[in-house]
C-alpha cells in the first residue's frame, strides 16, 4: 500500500473522495435560518395547545427542582452537623487502639476527649464508657466545659449498651433523647473501642439537633417554601417552630420530639392523613425523590421529600411542602405569550440567526478547548470557560467552571500522579493482586501532648505544613501517598507502577524527609519553637494492592502483613534514641536485603514486634553512600 505524501498529488486526489464520503454538512447559521422558521411556526401553534395541559406538570417540575435543591441542602447539613460527632468517636476509638492514648491514664484520656470536643463545636459532649463499669465524660453546659469521672456508671441503659456492644459492632446512631441541662433534644453516636485486639468499652458523642431547625427556618425565609425533617413518620426533628428548642410544646425526657399535630402547622400535620383529605401520588417524579399532593378548598398542597436512613433506629423524611397558590405562575403565562409574539418576530429571528450562530459557535469552541485541557489533569492551569450572552451557554460555562473548581478540590484530596497512572494502566491494570512493595509509616514524636497546647487552627496549619514536606519527598521518588492517619503518613512504592528498586526509593524518601525536617527545625528553633522529631518505619514484602472499598467509594491502597509490620517498626522507634538525626528511620531485614552495600545502616539486632510471632531483624538507616 502506497503512503500518500501530505500536500502531494496522491493527497490532493484523496481530498475530493474524502469530502464526498463525508457529504455535505450545514453550518450553524444555515441551521438556525432554516430551523428557526419551522420551530417558531410549530412552537406557536403547539404552545397554545399544550400550555393548558402542562400547567400542573410545569408546577411539578419547578417543585421537583426546588425540592431537589432543598433536600440536597438538608442532607448536606445533616452530614456536616451530625457527621462531626461520628468522626470524633471514630477518631478517639482509633487513637486508643493505636496506643496514642492510654485509657488507663484518666487525664490523658480526658485531654484527648476535650481536644476532640473543641474540634467539633456542634458536639455537646463525649463520653468513654469502660467495660469494667466506670465512665469519663466531657461536655458543654450553660457554664462552659466540664469533665466528670464516675467510678461506677449508674445509668442502666448505658451499662446495657456497653454489654451488648461487641468489637465488630461498628459505629451506630442511637435514638433521640432529651438533655435536661440544655433543654434540647440530642442524638448520640457510639463506636466500640478496641485495644490490642480486645474490646474495652465504647466512645459516644452527643450532638444537638436544634441547629437543623435554624437551617430550615432560614431556608423557609429565603424561598417561601416550607421545609421539614421528620424522625419517622410521626415525629418532627427539624421545623421553624422548633428553633426555641420546643420549650413551648412541653418537650422533655418523656417526649423529646413533638408529634405532627403539636406544631400548629395543619398542612404538615395532614401529610399522611388519608382520612381527612385524599392523597394523590405525583407520577412525574422518578428516583429517590418522592411526592404526593392533596386538594384543598380553592388550593392544592404538594409534599416532596426523600427517605434517608443511617442516623438512628428511625428513617428521616426530609423535604418541603408548598401550596399551589404560593407558586409563581408567570412562567406559564410567559410561555403562552411567547407563542403569539413568535409570529411577529419570525422574520427578525431569521435575520439574527446568522449573528446568533457566530455568537453560539465562539463560546462552544472556547468551552471545547477548555474541556480538552482538563485531560491534562493539571487543573490549576486549565483556563476558565468564558461566559456568553446566551443563558444556556453561559450556564454551561458556569457549570464547567463549577466543575473545574470541584476538580481543583479533587486534586487536593487525590494525588494527580496516581490518577494519571491508573488511567494509563486502565481497568485491567488496577485489579487487586499480590505484588512486592515497600511500605513506610511516619509518626510525629509527642504530637498528642504538643497539640493540646495549640488552637485547632494552629494544629491544622502545623499538620498541613508538615504533610506538605513529606508528600513532596514521597512523590519525588515515585511513591504513592496512601493516607493521613492523625499525625501519621502511610505511603508505598512498587505499585501501581512496577518499581524493582522500590526499597531504595522508600529509603531515599526517608532520608530526604530527615534532611528537610532538619532544615525546618533550624528555622523553628530560630523562632523559639521546639524542633519536630519523627519516627519512620520501613518494611518490604508482598501485599495485596488494588481498589479496596465499597461500590462508589473505593481507595487504591494495599493491605496485608507487610503494612502491619511497617507500622510496628514505626512504633518500635520509641525504643531507639533520636541521636543527631531529626528522624529515627528503622528498616526491616527484608528491606535491608534489597539495599546495596553502600547504604549506611546500624544493626539493632532481632526484636519481637507487637502482634507478630517470632523476632525480626531491625536496622537503623543512617544514609546512602
Amino acid at each position: 500500500m502506497t503512503e500518500a505524501i501530505p500536500g502531494g498529488a496522491a493527497d490532493r486526489t484523496k481530498a475530493p473522495e474524502a469530502a464526498a464520503c463525508r457529504g455535505w454538512r450545514p453550518t450553524i447559521a444555515g441551521v438556525l435560518i432554516s430551523g428557526f422558521g419551522l420551530l417558531v411556526l410549530v412552537a406557536v401553534s403547539a404552545v397554545l395547545l399544550v400550555a393548558l395541559g402542562t400547567a400542573q406538570k410545569n408546577t411539578v417540575a419547578l417543585l421537583r427542582q426546588t425540592a431537589d435543591t432543598a433536600v440536597a441542602g438538608l442532607i448536606d447539613r445533616i452530614d456536616i452537623h451530625l457527621g462531626a460527632a461520628r468522626d470524633q468517636t471514630e477518631f478517639l476509638a482509633r487513637i486508643v487502639d493505636t496506643g496514642d492514648v492510654d485509657p488507663g491514664d484518666r487525664d490523658q484520656l480526658a485531654d484527648a476527649m476535650l481536644g476532640a470536643l473543641a474540634a467539633a463545636p456542634q458536639v455537646t459532649g463525649i463520653g468513654f464508657f469502660a467495660q469494667e463499669g466506670w465512665s469519663l465524660r466531657v461536655g458543654r453546659d450553660a457554664g462552659g466545659t466540664l469533665r466528670l469521672f464516675e467510678q461506677a456508671e449508674a445509668d442502666p441503659e448505658i451499662r446495657r449498651l456497653v454489654e451488648e456492644t461487641t468489637a465488630d459492632s461498628g459505629t451506630r446512631w442511637g435514638g433521640v433523647f432529651w438533655v435536661p441541662s440544655l433543654k434540647q433534644p440530642h442524638l448520640a453516636v457510639t463506636t466500640p473501642v478496641i485495644r490490642q485486639g480486645r474490646y474495652i468499652g465504647v466512645v459516644s458523642s452527643v450532638v444537638s439537633v436544634r441547629a437543623l431547625s435554624l437551617f430550615v427556618d432560614d431556608y423557609a425565609l429565603k424561598t417561601g417554601f416550607h421545609p421539614f425533617i421528620l424522625y419517622g413518620r410521626d415525629r418532627v426533628l427539624a421545623h421553624p417552630s422548633l428553633i426555641d428548642g420546643g420549650q413551648s410544646l412541653g418537650l422533655g425526657s418523656e417526649k423529646p420530639l413533638p408529634g405532627l399535630a403539636e406544631l400548629g402547622d395543619p398542612q404538615l400535620a395532614d401529610i399522611w392523613n388519608d382520612d381527612k383529605k385524599p392523597m394523590e401520588l405525583l407520577e412525574d417524579f422518578r428516583g429517590s425523590l418522592l411526592g404526593h399532593w392533596r386538594p384543598l378548598p380553592g388550593d392544592e398542597v404538594y409534599y416532596l421529600y426523600r427517605v434517608i436512613g443511617g442516623y438512628g433506629p428511625r428513617q428521616l423524611y426530609m423535604g418541603i411542602y408548598v401550596l399551589e397558590s404560593e407558586i409563581d405562575s408567570s412562567e406559564t403565562d410567559r410561555l403562552a405569550l411567547a407563542g403569539w409574539i413568535g409570529l411577529a418576530i419570525l422574520v427578525l429571528s431569521l435575520l439574527t440567526a446568522v449573528v446568533l450562530g457566530r455568537k453560539i459557535a465562539r463560546p462552544v469552541r472556547d468551552l471545547a478547548e477548555a474541556a480538552r485541557a482538563v485531560s491534562t489533569f493539571d487543573f490549576r492551569r486549565v483556563p476558565q470557560a468564558k461566559g456568553s450572552a446566551f443563558r444556556e451557554l453561559d450556564s454551561a460555562a458556569g457549570a464547567f467552571n463549577a466543575m473545574l473548581s470541584g476538580l481543583r478540590w479533587f486534586e487536593t484530596y487525590v494525588p494527580r500522579s496516581l490518577v494519571l497512572r491508573l488511567i494509563q494502566l486502565g481497568e485491567d491494570g488496577v485489579q487487586s493482586e499480590e505484588r512486592p512493595v515497600t511500605v513506610i509509616f511516619t509518626d510525629i514524636v509527642g504530637f498528642t501532648a504538643a497539640s493540646q497546647k495549640l488552637t485547632p487552627r494552629e494544629t491544622a496549619d502545623f499538620l498541613n505544613h508538615h504533610f506538605g514536606q513529606l508528600a513532596a519527598e514521597i512523590e519525588a521518588t515515585g511513591g504513592t501517598l496512601d493516607k493521613y492517619i492523625g499525625d501519621s503518613v502511610m505511603a508505598f512504592w512498587g505499585a501501581p507502577d512496577d518499581q524493582p528498586d522500590h526499597a531504595e526509593r522508600a529509603c531515599r524518601a526517608a532520608l530526604a524527609i530527615d534532611a528537610v525536617l532538619e532544615s525546618d527545625n533550624r528555622a523553628r528553633v530560630a523562632r523559639g519553637l521546639p524542633p519536630v522529631r519523627l519516627r519512620i518505619g520501613i518494611h518490604s514484602g508482598p501485599a495485596i494492592v488494588g481498589n479496596i472499598g465499597a461500590p462508589g467509594r473505593v481507595n487504591y491502597t494495599l493491605i496485608g502483613d507487610t503494612v502491619n509490620l511497617a507500622n510496628r517498626l514505626e512504633a518500635f522507634g520509641k525504643e531507639v534514641a533520636a541521636g543527631a538525626q531529626a528522624a529515627v528511620i528503622l528498616i526491616s531485614e527484608a528491606t535491608r536485603a534489597q539495599l546495596g552495600p553502600a547504604w549506611q545502616v546500624e544493626d539493632l539486632g532481632s526484636h519481637q514486634m507487637r502482634g507478630r510471632a517470632g523476632d525480626i531483624g531491625v536496622f537503623r538507616l543512617r544514609g546512602e553512600g
